[in-house]
């Protein structure tokens, strides 16, 4: 009972000597932190006339914020105090829209690790506002062997205008809302190629005595907006004066040998017997399939389908065909020449042409960053800009010069992204069976860096990343401290797509480990589906 009241006595002590004193209550701090969300950024804040974006402030530790919209062309759902507000742009052009905060502490912004110097924080984000897509005129005119323009063909003929049949048009355009594709309908005639930066298009007409008529769509995919042309009976196929020819061997989407000539062909006088394959594998074995068909394919006739069996064509195959027969013609009697040996080129989709990327350094609107991301690649290069002083494709290559490893640093990294209209340039990617793809680029070395400085433990090398792979880095690097100047070259490497998402952006990234600045021009980027053989 002693203890009992000993212990009591002591409790209430231990309470009342600690009324008089303030609890030591935990303190809670919320950091300063700036961080925005906007609906469209995926699209990089480019959207159509009357169409709207969310913006949301989900900033922590913040006093006051204030969002400041034009004056004019805009619609504002929602208080400019409010955390979230919606903004309708009525006019097109680029509009600004400004965020103005005020945190308790200075304030980190975004993913940056070091708080600013401030706790006032002004983020600025622009919008472009698109027009519709509308074409304004279009002009066609008969595209010649050489390159060059020949007549041109009626737009709103009273008959169709005859041409001779595998003929090339070349369509001029001028439109609003810079369209980037041509699809529609062109009633059996085969669009070959499509440049948009040109405004031009081709279309090939293949099928003796065939009217045509013309319905093309003119599609920006995003933000999304079409116009559309309708021309009845614009052309008809008549005979030709040129001689037969074959123009390419390539592959179809079901891996079979395919032979393009320059017209339609006389189904009739196929014989499978008269063509001969022959397939040297990835792994050096020789294949000699038999050539068990041959046939016109129907939706174009200038095309002939040869079947070997169960054999399939892969993309690290050598195939060669060859025809010795004499019977094969055109729908106009034109006798197809003999051939030996002939190569196939593979007709893989080319990811940055389907989306209309600037693999060649064309186009004076992109910009190229160097030390971006610092963290991949923090060396500014000396020379980082389109030039003409070398090219492999088209009028332009980029140039870039990294500066020459040193005592105190030995490894000189530089990661490059290109821009347009101040975004990211990118890239569209679907999965498909394999998510293979095949890179191959042009080099000029100028100066491949000399010597490798004592200091340095690798060679001057360059590759090209996929942006947003997060670990999945495997590109490979291609060295080229002993590569040969003075010549284009071509570097090629198998790309295995793990992180799939819609859209890509290339990242070049140099290292320069020798002992004088690394000069060297890239031209002619291709990014191609790959299918190697099982």
């Amino acid at each position: 009972m002693k203890y009992i009241k000993l212990f009591i006595l002591s409790s209430l002590a231990l309470l009342l000597g600690a009324c008089g004193e303030e609890l030591n209550n935990p303190t809670v701090m919320t950091p300063s932190h700036s961080v925005v969300r906007v609906s469209q950024v995926g699209n990089d804040n480019v959207i159509n006339i009357n169409q709207h974006i969310d913006f949301a402030d989900v900033s922590q530790g913040i006093e006051s914020r204030q969002w400041i919209f034009p004056d004019s062309n805009v619609t504002v759902d929602g208080n400019p105090q409010d955390a979230q507000v919606r903004g309708t742009f009525h006019k097109e052009g680029k509009w600004e829209v400004t965020l103005s905060q005020v945190f308790q502490n200075n304030a980190f912004v975004g993913s940056e690790t070091v708080a600013r110097e401030t706790n006032k924080i002004d983020t600025t984000f622009v919008v472009t506002v698109m027009p519709a897509v509308k074409l304004n005129s279009i002009k066609a005119n008969l595209l010649l062997a050489d390159g060059t323009l020949g007549d041109e063909i009626p737009m709103a003929p009273e008959t169709p205008t005859e041409i001779p049949f595998g003929s090339i048009l070349r369509f001029t355009y001028d439109a609003t809302g810079s369209p980037s594709k041509i699809q529609g309908t062109l009633h059996g005639a085969e669009l070959v190629a499509e440049s948009p930066s040109n405004n031009t298009f081709d279309v090939k007409y293949v099928t003796l005595d065939k009217v045509y008529s013309f319905a093309p769509v003119f599609v920006r995919p995003k933000p999304y907006s079409a116009d559309s042309l309708l021309v009845l009976d614009l052309v008809k196929c008549v005979r030709s004066d040129e001689p037969l020819l074959l123009e390419n061997v390539t592959a179809d989407a079901d891996k079979k040998i395919n032979l393009v000539y320059s017209r339609g062909l006389n189904a009739n006088s196929v014989k499978a017997s008269d063509y001969s394959v022959s397939i040297t594998t990835a792994k050096g074995e020789t294949l000699t399939p038999a050539v068990t068909g041959a046939y016109v394919n129907p939706a174009n006739a200038s095309y002939l389908v040869l079947e070997i069996g169960d054999e399939l064509v892969y993309s690290n195959d050598v195939v060669k065909v060859t025809y010795t027969g004499n019977s094969l013609e055109s729908q106009d009697a034109a006798i197809a020449p003999q051939f030996t040996n002939e190569m196939l080129v593979g007709s893989e989709e080319d990811l940055l042409k389907a989306s209309d990327y600037d693999y060649s350094y064309e186009n004076s609107a992109m910009t190229h960053k160097g030390a971006d991301p610092a963290w991949l690649g923090n060396v500014v290069p000396e020379i980082l800009e389109q030039s003409t002083e070398q090219k492999s494709d088209g009028n332009h290559s980029l140039k870039v010069s990294i500066p020459a490893a040193t005592d105190s640093r030995a490894v000189m990294p530089s990661a490059i992204q290109t821009y347009l209209n101040g975004a990211l340039h990118k890239f569209g990617f679907t999965e498909n069976e394999n998510n293979k793809l095949r890179l191959e680029f042009d080099i000029y070395i100028e100066n491949n860096g000399g010597d490798r400085h004592p200091n340095a433990t690798f060679d001057s090398n360059i590759r090209f990343h996929l942006s947003n792979k997060g670990s999945d880095w495997q590109e490979m690097a291609h060295g080229f401290a002993k590569a040969e100047e003075g010549k284009w070259l071509t570097f090629s490497n198998v790309i295995d797509v793990k992180n799939v998402i819609a859209e890509y952006n290339l990242i070049m990234k140099i290292v320069n480990t020798g002992s004088e600045p690394a000069t060297l021009y890239i031209d002619n980027i291709r990014l191609k589906r790959y299918y190697p053989r099982p």
